[in-house]
């Protein structure tokens, strides 16, 4: 095992940044795990905390275990795919936890890679054990365990029969960061990349109180070019994220739409990979101008509609929905007046969802799933 190359200085700064953002930590069981905050995984056996390997953003970065320093690649969040199962996002990455190549062989290695809700390698049960948890794949059927029983920082994590060793088991602690008030927008300049480290920001007074009142302010503003990634939108959420032009957005989980998530203000191509939205009464996101909507692998539940052009608009925007899970729409996945509008829908699960297209002229499906 290649040995990290990190100095005690840099570990001891990054704990020391990341103290005041963490609440009184808690032990969770399987049923009480939530698709809101961020979990440590600790090994039963070595007392060691699942990890990334060196702060890794690179699909196939290797999982180890490590002494638990509290960092954003030790924290985890996890996402409802359905059926009992979850994906298992890393803070620091924004990348899920999978088998790596689909292997179904004990010793079968455990990695990051992009998230695709659709991949059940990438999907995993959690089991309670004797007072802990065990992390089970969907494709494989094995647990997640440290590599013969080590007590090494840096060992690796693998899948293997389950044998309910005390390496395959688990303690899941919920360490939500505290939540940080926003009372002027934060705006992200053209081509710059802010990173929320997982942190939960919550509206002001200042911003709007997330009901469906008109004019309330975003708490993120993201212009041209800009990215936005590991944010935790709290309640109240105003009016969520604006973007004017081109937008890169990751791992962005809302815990309350407010009053819409994410409006598009601007023509641009805006793309949404990874996260959630729960629990609002209207639109989860406002289309305002033309270009092209992405939103990949993304969980939303509980709104009026998943997607809305504005009302009345004529303009053509082109709307890609892949790999999400959409439910409890009362309304609709898509609306929209333009006759030259367009949506594509792919590798996705929906229920209770509405009239799933409304007034949508033009629709490309291939490979959804309604439960």
């Amino acid at each position: 095992m290649i040995k990290r190359l990190i100095t005690f200085v840099a570990l001891f700064a990054v704990t020391l940044t990341l103290i005041p953002f963490l609440s009184q930590p808690e032990q969770a069981d399987a049923a009480s795990v939530t698709n809101q905050g961020l979990y440590k995984i600790i090994n039963r056996h070595s007392g060691q905390a699942l990890e990334v390997y060196n702060w890794s953003h690179d699909n196939g970065a290797n999982v180890s275990q490590w002494t638990d320093l509290g960092g954003d690649n030790q924290l985890w969040r996890f996402v409802s795919v359905g059926s009992g199962y979850y994906q298992i996002i890393n803070a620091n990455s924004g990348r899920a936890l999978e088998v790596y190549g689909w292997s179904t062989a004990d010793g079968g290695n455990i990695v990051q890679w992009q998230n695709f809700q659709s991949n059940y390698n990438q999907h995993w049960k959690l089991e309670d054990s004797g007072g802990y948890v065990q992390l089970k794949n969907r494709h494989s059927g094995k647990v997640a365990e440290v590599y013969n029983f080590s007590t090494s920082t840096g060992a690796n994590i693998n899948q293997w029969t389950d044998l309910e060793g005390a390496n395959q088991q688990w303690t899941l602690v919920k360490v939500s960061p505290s939540s940080t008030t926003v009372n002027s927008t934060i705006v992200v300049a053209a081509g710059q990349v802010y990173d929320g480290k997982g942190r939960t920001f919550i509206a002001g007074s200042a911003l709007g109180d997330g009901s469906q009142a008109e004019g309330q302010k975003p708490i993120f503003r993201l212009e041209n070019g800009a990215t936005l990634k590991n944010v935790v939108l709290g309640s109240p959420a105003a009016d969520g994220i604006h973007t004017y032009g081109d937008a890169y957005l990751s791992n962005i989980v809302w815990t309350d739409i407010g009053e819409d998530a994410l409006t598009m203000k601007a023509a641009g191509t805006v793309t949404l990979n990874g996260g959630a939205a729960y629990n609002g009464s209207d639109k989860v996101f406002q289309l305002n101008a033309g270009g092209r909507f992405n939103v990949y692998n993304f969980v939303a539940s509980n709104a009026g509609k998943f997607i809305r052009q504005l009302g009345g608009s004529t303009f053509k925007i082109d709307v890609y929905i892949d790999s999400c899970d959409i439910s409890n729409m009362s309304e609709s996945i898509f609306r929209t007046d333009s006759t030259t509008s367009t949506v594509t829908m792919t590798n996705t699960l929906y229920h209770n969802v509405g009239t799933k297209w409304y007034n949508v002229k033009h629709v490309t499906e291939a490979n959804n799933t309604s439960y």
